[in-house]
């Protein structure tokens, strides 16, 4: 029986460089904050209970993320990682048996991976298991420091490193499992004695390994689902990227996409096979289109549903209902119509 999964999501920063008054979490991709695709990471893995940790706009961010169903904790200073557990750790006083902690800005996290690093965090039981990755260009990134036999025995965030450390390409990508116990007994003893002046998480591993606790790593082979969000770029390169994914997740089941470049398709919606989608074509909300459809060029879908063999040529519909069949005219604009 495998033991019950708590997850943590670090979402209170503001996220400065992305030059807005919405917290950096809460930024869209495909209609939904970016913060939702990493609760459905989590969740997809077995988090029973999810919690978020939230700083900057907080309000907003419960009001919106409330429905999910997730718990909050407040951080009411940013005081570095580690200070975001601490506050877990205060709020939630019984250790989990397990807690997953991942940043909030990391939408494309590997479902793949985080199985695979529970199943092994599961079968050896150590006090940690972490993700990390290759890097040709580690960057500002966390190295992993590790001795004559291979362990990984500490990470050194990148302001912290000698110039020997600097070189190491393997890289933290704050992707933890955390067995309970031993993170309660060790997350009140971080120093925030740094060149940040924070408490960092990653300092806990070199605590645990000091102690003989065991530290595990699993290797990240697509750095694309590593990405993090910092920047309005950022936040176009990850768009591009899921949109790429949906748009192959419907040619793989027989819709023809002429120019994916020029399409636009939110997830959750449905086409059927045979189907031809026009360069210009923008597909939103719950829309569900039928098989032998032909839409575009240039169509704006909201909210609707279209039947089978429908032709939609430059038109804009939002909640309307079409039969199998129809061919509406083109330049036709129908709101909540029903043909």
């Amino acid at each position: 029986m495998p033991q019950s999964l708590s997850a943590l999501i670090l979402a209170a920063g503001k996220g400065v460089r992305m030059k807005s008054d919405l917290p950096k979490v809460m930024h869209p991709i495909f209609g939904r904050p970016m913060v939702h695709y990493v609760v459905e990471a989590v969740r997809s893995v077995g988090a029973e209970a999810v919690h978020l940790v939230v700083g900057f706009g907080r309000d907003h961010l419960i009001r919106f993320l409330k429905p999910l169903g997730v718990s909050f904790v407040e951080q009411t200073e940013q005081l570095g990682t580690g200070h975001a557990v601490q506050c877990f750790a205060r709020a939630v006083t019984q250790p989990p048996k397990c807690l997953l902690v991942v940043c909030g800005d990391t939408p494309l996290l590997s479902t793949e991976t985080l199985r695979a690093m529970l199943d092994l965090h599961h079968r050896e039981k150590p006090a940690v298991t972490m993700m990390t990755l290759e890097m040709a260009n580690p960057g500002n990134y966390g190295r992993i420091i590790r001795d004559k036999l291979g362990n990984a025995v500490a990470i050194r965030e990148a302001k912290d490193c000698s110039e020997a450390e600097l070189k190491i390409k393997e890289v933290n990508m704050a992707v933890y499992f955390f067995d309970g116990e031993p993170l309660y007994d060790h997350i009140f003893k971080l120093s925030n004695k740094n060149r940040q002046r924070e408490f960092y998480l990653t300092d806990l591993v070199e605590m645990l390994t000091c102690e003989g606790l065991k530290v595990l790593t699993v290797l990240e082979r697509d750095e694309s689902s590593t990405l993090g969000i910092n920047s309005r770029a950022d936040l176009a390169k990850v768009t591009s990227i899921v949109k790429d994914r949906i748009l192959n997740e419907h040619m793989a089941k027989g819709v023809t996409i002429l120019d994916p470049c020029q399409t636009w398709i939110e997830p959750g919606i449905t086409i059927g096979a045979d189907s031809i989608v026009w360069p210009g074509s923008v597909i939103t909300g719950s829309t569900q289109i039928g098989p032998r459809c032909i839409v575009g060029p240039n169509t704006v879908i909201h909210d609707s549903t279209i039947g089978e063999g429908v032709k939609v040529p430059c038109c804009h519909l939002e909640r309307a209902e079409i039969p199998p069949g129809t061919e509406i005219r083109p330049f036709s604009s129908l709101t909540g119509s029903h043909i």
